[in-house]
C-alpha cells in the first residue's frame, strides 16, 4: 500500500494510547460483548495493558493516519522470536469495523511481520460466529487449520448450535484455527 493511500499505522501501544479505549463505543452483538472496552475504569485499562506488554507478547495501537485517532489494536501473542511464530489478537473499535481498517491494520502488520522481524507463520483463533473476521482473514489468505472449543464468556447468549454446543450446562464457542506463512503471504 502506498504511503498516499495509507489509512492508518500501526506503532507500539502505549498506556496512554490505552487510556483512549474511553473513547471506544460498544458492539451491539452480546456475543461481542467481551471485545466492548469503552466502559473499562482506569484500573481495569492499567491492568489490560500490564498483561500485554510482556516478552512473549507484542501489542500495536492501530490509528487513523488523518487524526490519530487510536481505532483499534493487534497482538502478536505467544511471541517466539527462536520459532518465528506468533498467535494474532485484533480488536477494533465497533465504530470502525467494516470500513476496511482491519484490512488496511493487517496489511501493515503482515509487512512488518513477514518482512522487517522476518518470522514464518502467523497463527490464529476466531469464533465460528464471527464470518465478517473470517472473510477478512481469508482474504489476507490464512488458510483453515482446524478447529477447538471454548466455554464462551458470555453465557446469557441465545445458544445456536451452529456456533456453540451445550456440554454439562455450560455453553462452548465452536473456533476456528487460521494459518498464515511467510510463503502463502508472499503469494497473495
Amino acid at each position: 500500500m502506498s504511503r498516499q493511500t495509507r489509512r492508518v499505522y500501526i506503532e507500539k501501544i502505549t498506556r496512554q494510547t490505552a487510556m483512549e479505549f474511553k473513547n471506544w463505543g460498544d458492539f451491539d452483538d452480546p456475543r461481542l460483548s467481551g471485545y466492548n472496552y469503552g466502559n473499562l475504569t482506569d484500573f481495569e485499562i492499567n491492568f489490560w495493558f500490564s498483561t500485554v506488554t510482556t516478552p512473549r507478547k507484542k501489542y500495536f495501537a492501530v490509528k487513523k493516519v488523518d487524526d490519530d485517532r487510536f481505532i483499534g489494536f493487534l497482538g502478536l501473542k505467544n511471541y517466539n522470536p527462536i520459532a518465528k511464530r506468533a498467535k494474532l489478537g485484533i480488536v477494533f473499535d465497533p465504530n470502525y469495523v467494516s470500513d476496511g481498517y482491519g484490512y488496511d491494520a493487517m496489511r501493515e502488520l503482515l509487512d512488518y511481520y513477514f518482512n522487517e522481524i522476518n518470522f514464518k507463520e502467523l497463527i490464529l483463533e476466531v469464533n465460528l460466529f464471527n464470518s465478517r473476521a473470517i472473510k477478512l482473514y481469508e482474504k489476507l489468505g490464512f488458510k483453515e487449520d482446524g478447529y477447538t472449543e471454548e466455554v464462551f464468556e458470555n453465557q446469557d447468549i441465545d445458544y445456536d448450535d451452529r456456533f456453540f454446543e451445550m456440554d454439562h450446562g455450560l455453553i462452548y464457542s465452536k473456533i476456528l484455527k487460521m494459518t498464515l506463512t511467510k510463503d502463502d503471504y508472499y503469494e497473495l
